[in-house]
């Protein structure tokens, strides 16, 4: 497939920067909305049909460079008997956080192919219908997965988590094996299917230390990587800027950047040798037009020193973004050269 988007995945240049955004397929377009006056998120990710649907409308109306399956990162857990409640408004919630290393055993093995086939029907259905346009797989990191269980939801310094790893190291990374293996069979799966390329998200490893990161998640990021090399690999996290010389060591094509780092310092940091994906401030998008441009502009102009530069957000786009801000800012993009 000839594509800007896995051009620069590949380190090569392109005719255009490419661009597509986090949450592109979801809260802040109207297709969705409507779809969500009667159904639940779960019931949409699980109807391949519907959920195909929210994944075209961003391409379609935007014009991003990429389509991103219609799923969340926390759907492993109610296929292994963990209830997850999902709310728009306040973030996912666990009803019963996993806090002690007996509350492992409600993780019941899963083979996501079989469990989530629903996934595989939907990339069927949006390479059949998005001819050309690349598709890109997802799942949740294992420690950021693991946060959210113990934690029961979001947290400012995940303490109950770095609790559980210091007090309980033997479950923890009993915890990271069961995780690690159905991650990396989650996109497996989704590889075999058709997607062109994955992101494994680790919203929340920007928590932990080097020291931590190295001792306690590195060497499962390896295994999971080591198993999808298929396609292009991309790994993105929050408040990174002190652990990319140890991400540096991940044998991954792209690194994921938020807005809390500067492209140029960050492609540095990692060697030199990779592209990158990033990194405009999503709030940047509730702002006037002219800074929202002024902004971009300085990010492709850092983005120029890497082989290969995706424009994206630095997090997921915001649920109050103006879609036509958001096409405004795609067609932006797309007037510079690689």
């Amino acid at each position: 497939m000839k594509s800007a988007f896995l051009q620069a995945c590949r380190g090569e240049k392109s005719e255009y920067v490419p661009v597509w955004f986090m949450r592109q397929a979801g809260r802040y377009l109207p297709g969705y909305r409507e779809l969500r006056k009667n159904y639940s998120m779960l019931s949409l990710i699980r109807n391949p049909g519907l959920a195909a649907e929210i994944a075209i409308e961003p391409v379609l109306s935007l014009g991003v460079d990429a389509a991103i399956l219609f799923s969340d990162i926390l759907l492993p857990f109610p296929a292994m008997g963990v209830r997850v409640e999902f709310s728009e408004l306040g973030g996912p919630v666990f009803p019963e956080p996993l806090r002690k290393p007996e509350d492992l055993q409600k993780l019941q093995p899963v083979n996501p192919t079989k469990e989530m086939a629903f996934l595989g029907e939907q990339i069927s259905l949006l390479s059949g219908k998005l001819r050309g346009v690349p598709i890109i797989g997802f799942a949740g990191a294992p420690f950021t997965l693991a946060a959210y269980a113990i934690e029961g939801e979001y947290s400012r310094g995940f303490e109950i988590t770095k609790s559980f790893i210091y007090r309980n190291e033997k479950s923890w990374h009993q915890m990271m094996k069961i995780l690690t293996e159905i991650t990396t069979n989650l996109l497996k799966g989704q590889i075999r299917s058709g997607v062109n390329a994955v992101q494994l998200f680790d919203s929340w490893i920007g928590a932990l230390s080097p020291v931590d990161f190295r001792n306690y998640v590195l060497n499962y990021l390896e295994e999971i990587f080591s198993e999808t090399s298929q396609v292009p690999r991309i790994y993105f996290g929050t408040n990174t800027g002190g652990l990319l010389r140890d991400i540096s060591k991940l044998d991954i094509e792209v690194v994921g950047l938020d807005w809390r780092v500067e492209l140029e310092s960050a492609f540095q940091a990692l060697g030199g040798n990779r592209a990158i994906q990033g990194n405009l401030d999503p709030a940047c998008l509730l702002g006037p037009i002219e800074h929202i441009e002024s902004e971009a502009s300085n990010i492709i102009l850092a983005g120029k020193s890497a082989p290969g530069h995706i424009f994206n957000l630095g997090h997921g786009i915001h649920k109050s973004t103006d879609p036509s801000v958001a096409k405004h800012l795609v067609d932006f993009v797309h007037k510079f050269r690689s």
